[in-house]
Formats: C-alpha cells, structure tokens, sequence
C-alpha cells in the first residue's frame, strides 16, 4: 500500500472530466504532510453539471425495478473488489486509518452494497445529494449512496476533504451503473453548501455533527442524517473493568478518535473511578502510536495539523476547567512525523460544564467523570447539552 501521485478529474455523467474551475489543490497525507497527489478545486458550475447529470438519469433509473437496481449494485460490489488495494492504500495515506481499520471499512463498503437497506416506503426523492463525513471516510457515503440508489434516487456525492482522491478512484466502481445515475464533485464548505441548495436537489442525505446536519436543513430539502453524539458511557457497579478499559477505549481511539458515533465521556461510579483510570492509562499507553503505513499501529492521525491543535485546545481548556490530565495531552511527533498527530490523552475528574460535556473533541481522548450514586449520574446526565446517548458496561 505505497504511496503516489495522483492527479483527478470529477466524475460527471458516467465520465471523468475537468473542473470548470480548471485550478487543482494539493492534497496531503495527514501523517507526515507530504503531497499525496491533486485534486479540481470544483466550482458551482460542476455542481450544475453534475445535478443535471442526475436529472437526466433519474428517469431510467427510478422506472427499474428494485431486483435490477440491485444486480447492478452487485456489479459495483465486484469493481470494488477488483479496486481493493488502491482503495486500501488511499484509505491509510489520505483518510489516515490504520490498515486494520481500513480493511475493515472495506469490507464493510462491500457488504452495504450486498446487503443493501431498501427504504421502506420505495418513492424516489430526486436527484439525491450525498455529504459524507471525514472522521469515517467511505462506510457512511457508500451506505447513503446504496440506500438512495435502491430507493431509485440518483446522486451527486461531494466527500470530505480527506476522502476526496478515495471517492475519486471509487468512481470506477460506480461507473459500472448507467451514466449519471452517480456523480461525484469535490470541493471544500462552500461547494458542499452550493451543492445541498442546488434547486435540482430533492434531498440531503449527510453524516457528521449535529450543528452541520441542522444548516443543511436550513434549506428546505429532505435531509436524511446521521449525526454524531456527545455518547456518555456508563460504568455500572460491578462491571468488568478490563473489558470496559479495552470495549471503551477501541470505541474512542478507532479512525484517530474522529469517529462521530464512539462514546465520547465515560462515566465511572467513584469508588471505581482510580482504578479504572489506571487500567486504562495501563493498556492505552501501551498501544502503538505511528505511521498508519506500519501494519502493527493501532492509532492513526488526525485529518490534519490544524485538527490536532484545534483538539489539543480543548484538552488545555478541559484542563484549565479543572480536569486532572492522567496521560498524552499535546501534540507531537511519532518517529519525527510532521503531521496531525496528538498524544492518546485521558482527562480524569472532569466538571460536568468542562467542553467534553458541551463540544464535540474530535480526536483521540478519553474523559473519565465519576458519580456517587444513581441520583447523581441521573443529574449529570441532565445538565448535559448536546445529542446525547448512552451506553452502559
């Protein structure tokens, strides 16, 4: 899985063409920001292309039966194999998984499109648009894409910055399906945004933070969300604390700690609250921090240096609230790596009104809050803002 240069057209019409734009941007390896290749600067006038595109398709497309839809899915299924170890390599150099996680999303982009979800009510939105988040760069795009398609949906897909070259070479799997039925555009916010109030848009489908999922609704089309949480954890008396240490900490640390569904605070009674620490300081510490190309790293970077001192912020602000820092903390430089990397922190005591419990900390740190008793737990949990969820160990 080496790295290179790749130089990428948008995909429009079942064909690879030039940006409007005709300007390129670099993109660079979130472990040692090094080029990795280049990707259309994209402009609204893609977008326009690129919906009409859709449009066109929409009809042939949504009169198909649901069996064709998905035999030809399955088509798509068998170019993504064929596209497994290009997809791998983009997965660890440019979404910055370790190898682990990214074989692990490409079997599970596989398996959405073999096992499709069918909508239950089966009317076709539209032309569909498909935001994808950066924290989990291909599962979530290939899910809501497959979801549309077998709806009879046609789509423009617009990946974040980070999956951009992946869901370029991925475009060769959907070439497979008629032209135009899948679209891709690339672009940083503000194309996304030209391209969810585009007036040939009928619906949204989006993963990632709340706060983006309610601006997109701000422009009256459907929107299907997947929006990530401020997740509490609970550790109920009693539990098995080895297998909270190791259950809590791979649901934090996986994809760098950015990914928006893992349990973000954890909630440990007070008489268990010291020891549990120490064994999570025990096995985490213990995990190897590296360059994601080495096949024995269980953590990768962040998306960039810009992310990882936007954490490394709210850890210091965490801290200065009056969180006790037990391990990591700061950034630094794995094997003198230059990229967006953050020590594997854990913040012990931290005050319910500290940012873990009012921000999404998008990164590789786990919050470790203690509670008396029952009552307690249940009025901290209330004077949480926030989506919340909860998981109990």
């Amino acid at each position: 899985m080496g790295e290179g240069v790749f130089v990428s057209q948008i995909f429009i019409g079942g064909q690879f063409v030039d940006s409007a734009a005709g300007e390129m941007r670099s993109v660079l390896n979130p472990a040692n920001s090094r080029e990795l290749g280049h990707v259309p600067a994209g402009s609204p006038e893609d977008v326009d292309r690129a919906v009409a595109a859709a449009g066109q398709a929409l009809g042939g497309w949504s009169a198909q039966s649901g069996d064709d839809r998905y035999v030809l899915l399955q088509g798509v299924a068998a170019r993504l194999r064929e596209l497994s170890e290009p997809l791998l390599g983009l997965l660890v150099a440019e979404g910055g998984l370790t190898q682990q996680e990214a074989r692990a999303s490409l079997q599970a982009a596989e398996a959405a499109l073999q096992y499709p979800a069918v909508p239950g009510v089966q009317v076709p939105s539209g032309v569909r648009a498909v935001i994808g988040p950066a924290g989990s760069p291909l599962v979530p795009a290939v899910r809501d894409v497959t979801t549309a398609l077998m709806g009879g949906d046609a789509v423009v897909i617009r990946p974040p910055v980070g999956a951009e070259l992946l869901h370029l070479l991925l475009a060769r799997a959907w070439a497979t399906l008629p032209p135009g039925v899948v679209n891709v555009v690339v672009g940083d916010v503000g194309l996304a945004s030209c391209l969810a109030s585009h007036p040939g848009i009928g619906a949204i489908s989006f993963a990632g933070s709340a706060a983006v999922a309610t601006r997109l609704g701000q422009f009256g089309k459907q929107v299907d969300a997947t929006v990530g949480q401020l997740d509490a954890a609970i550790v109920r008396p009693g539990a098995d604390l080895d297998l909270a240490v190791r259950a809590m900490a791979w649901s934090r640390l996986r994809h760098g700690g950015r990914c928006c569904l893992s349990s973000r605070r954890i909630f440990v009674p007070s008489a268990m609250a010291a020891e549990f620490s120490m064994r999570l300081h025990q096995y985490v510490g213990l995990l190897e921090v590296d360059d994601p190309m080495i096949a024995s790293v269980r953590i990768g970077p962040l998306g960039s240096m810009e992310a990882a001192k936007a954490c490394e912020n709210r850890v210091v602000r965490t801290m200065r609230a009056g969180g006790r820092l037990v391990l990591g903390g700061f950034r630094f430089r794995p094997a003198g790596l230059k990229g967006g990397w953050l020590q594997p922190t854990i913040l012990a005591d931290v005050p319910i009104d500290a940012p873990p419990h009012r921000e999404e900390l998008l990164g590789p740190v786990l919050t470790v809050s203690s509670y008396a008793d029952d009552d307690e737990l249940r009025g901290l949990l209330r004077q949480e803002s926030g989506q919340i969820g909860r998981a109990h160990v």
